[in-house]
C-alpha cells in the first residue's frame, strides 16, 4: 500500500529537479535581452520629452536620435541625442560612442565640444534626470554581477551590482518581462541602500524580427521629485547615414 506514495514522491521530485534544470540563470536572462536589440541596424526615432519639476510645472521638447548597432563588435555600437525645441536648448546634442565609453556634449552657445569622462558622467544631460553615465552602454552582463532576486509567471526580477567602481549606485533592481524580454522597469538604489531613480517603460513595440523598441517611459528622481516622460513619435529603421556620421564634426552642424 505505500509504493504509489514512494513512486508520486519521486516523480514530484523528478519534476521539480526537471523545473530547475530549464530554469533560466541571471546571466541567460540578459542575454535574452541583449537578443531583442536592434542589431546590425541604423535607426532615427522622433519624439518629445517633458520635464516636469518638483512643484509639477512642465516643459516639453522636441528632440531627434539616431543610433547604429552592431552585433559582431559592441564597440561600434554608438547615438546621438539632440533637442530641437525650445529654443533654449535647441541643438544641443549629445554623442556617445564606443558602447558608451567616449561621451561629448555639444553646447551651440559656447560653440564648442565638450568630453564627458569621469566624474563628469554623473552630471545631469541638459537640465533631464538622466546622467551622461546614465546613458552609458546597456545591461550587459559584462557590466553587471547579475543575481535572480524572484520571478512569477509574468516578470523576472534581477538584482544587477555595477562592476564600475565610479558608478552612483549600489546595485539595479530591474523587473524584466518573461515574453518579451525587456525591461518594465528599473530601480536605482544609491550608495547608501536607498531608493533613487526609477525608469519605467509604458509602451513598447515588437518587430517582425522579434526585436523591441520602446516607444514610451519615464525616468523619475525620487530625491528631487523630478520626472522626465519621454515618448516617440515616429522610429524609422535601416537609414542610410554618411560615413563617420556619428562624429564630433557631425554634432555641431546646425541640421543633421
Amino acid at each position: 500500500m505505500k509504493k504509489p506514495v514512494i513512486i508520486t514522491l519521486v516523480v514530484l521530485l523528478m519534476l521539480v529537479f526537471t523545473v530547475q534544470a530549464f530554469a533560466l540563470t541571471a546571466d541567460e536572462i540578459l542575454d535574452q535581452m541583449e537578443e531583442k536589440r536592434a542589431v546590425n541596424t541604423t535607426q532615427k526615432s522622433v519624439g518629445k520629452m517633458t520635464l516636469s519639476d518638483d512643484k509639477g510645472k512642465e516643459e516639453i521638447r522636441d528632440l531627434v536620435m539616431y543610433s547604429i548597432d552592431d552585433s559582431e563588435n559592441p564597440q561600434n555600437r554608438a547615438f546621438i541625442f539632440r533637442f530641437l525645441s525650445p529654443a533654449e536648448v535647441k541643438n544641443v546634442t549629445m554623442l556617445s560612442t564606443k558602447d558608451g565609453d567616449e561621451i561629448y556634449l555639444f553646447m551651440p552657445a559656447f560653440k564648442k565640444v565638450r568630453r564627458i569622462a569621469g566624474s563628469s558622467k554623473k552630471e545631469k544631460f541638459a537640465g533631464t534626470n538622466f546622467s551622461f553615465g546614465d546613458f552609458s552602454g546597456g545591461y550587459s552582463k559584462d557590466d553587471y554581477e547579475a543575481s535572480l532576486a524572484s520571478e512569477d509567471d509574468q516578470n523576472y526580477v534581477l538584482d544587477l551590482k555595477p562592476n564600475d567602481p565610479d558608478t552612483d549606485y549600489s546595485k539595479l533592481i530591474m523587473t524584466v518581462d518573461k515574453e518579451k524580454f525587456y525591461f518594465k522597469k528599473i530601480e536605482f538604489i544609491d550608495l547608501n541602500g536607498n531608493h533613487w531613480k526609477v525608469l519605467e517603460v509604458q509602451e513598447v513595440q515588437e518587430e517582425e524580427d522579434g526585436t523591441i523598441t520602446i516607444l514610451k517611459m519615464t525616468f523619475q528622481d525620487l530625491k528631487d521629485n523630478t520626472r522626465s516622460y519621454m515618448e516617440m513619435g515616429s522610429v524609422e529603421k535601416d537609414i542610410e547615414l554618411p560615413k563617420n556620421f556619428f562624429s564630433i564634426r557631425t554634432i555641431q552642424r546646425p541640421e543633421l
